[in-house]
Formats: C-alpha cells, sequence, structure tokens
C-alpha cells in the first residue's frame, strides 16, 4: 500500500512562490493526467495563471474562492471545480487554517476531444 499525504515541509513553491505543492501520484504509475497537491496559508493567493490543458481541482480542506475567467464562487471541503483549458484561474484562502486542494490536469486530447 502506498499512502501520499501533503506535508508542507516537503512541499515546494509553485506559481511564482505563490502556494506550496507536491505530486501525490506514485512515481512509476503510468496515470493518464498529472496531479499535485496546492496548498495556502490563510489570506493568500495562488498567482493568477492559464494554460492548454483542462484541468478539476477537488478542494480537500479550508474555505476559500476560486476565480476562473470572469466567474468566482466560494469553495470548501468536497467541492470539485472544472477549469477549461486556456481559461485564467487563481484560488484564493479565507479561512482560520489552510486550504488544501487536489489538482489534476490533462490535454484536451484525451477528453476525446480534437484541438481545431
Amino acid at each position: 500500500m502506498n499512502i501520499q499525504r501533503f506535508i508542507p515541509a516537503k512541499a515546494h513553491k509553485a506559481h511564482n512562490e505563490t502556494i506550496l505543492a507536491s505530486a501525490f501520484v506514485p512515481a512509476g504509475m503510468r496515470a493518464p493526467f498529472d496531479a499535485a497537491w496546492g496548498y495556502l496559508e490563510n489570506d493568500s493567493a495562488m498567482e493568477a495563471h492559464a494554460h492548454p490543458t483542462a484541468e478539476i481541482y477537488v478542494v480537500i480542506r479550508g474555505q476559500g474562492t476560486v476565480h476562473v475567467g470572469d466567474e468566482q464562487e466560494a469553495v470548501g471541503p468536497g467541492d470539485v471545480i472544472e477549469i477549461p483549458p486556456d481559461a485564467t484561474h487563481t484560488m484564493s484562502c479565507q479561512s482560520d487554517g489552510p486550504l488544501l486542494w487536489a489538482a489534476l490536469w490533462w490535454p484536451v486530447e484525451s477528453r476525446g476531444q480534437i484541438p481545431q
């Protein structure tokens, strides 16, 4: 059995050092997606960014706000956020403790769509 846990002390800074991140797919596993933990302390925000992949965030712990394009929504544990390819997106933390989420992303082609 291999259990992956997010440990802030073992994470690295990502998105221009605005979040802590670490991989959670076990080494050697050939998953059809890339994945990482995202972690923010209270009153902080991830750098807004966009990329050509499809992505989902699954909120694990904490309360925050997600921004995708021109939309924003409060999020908490159990929420799953779909982020379309090329959409600018960010997360911010507004809870007494940290905000932790799992991010999974994959090329658009793997969803059965063909880029035009």
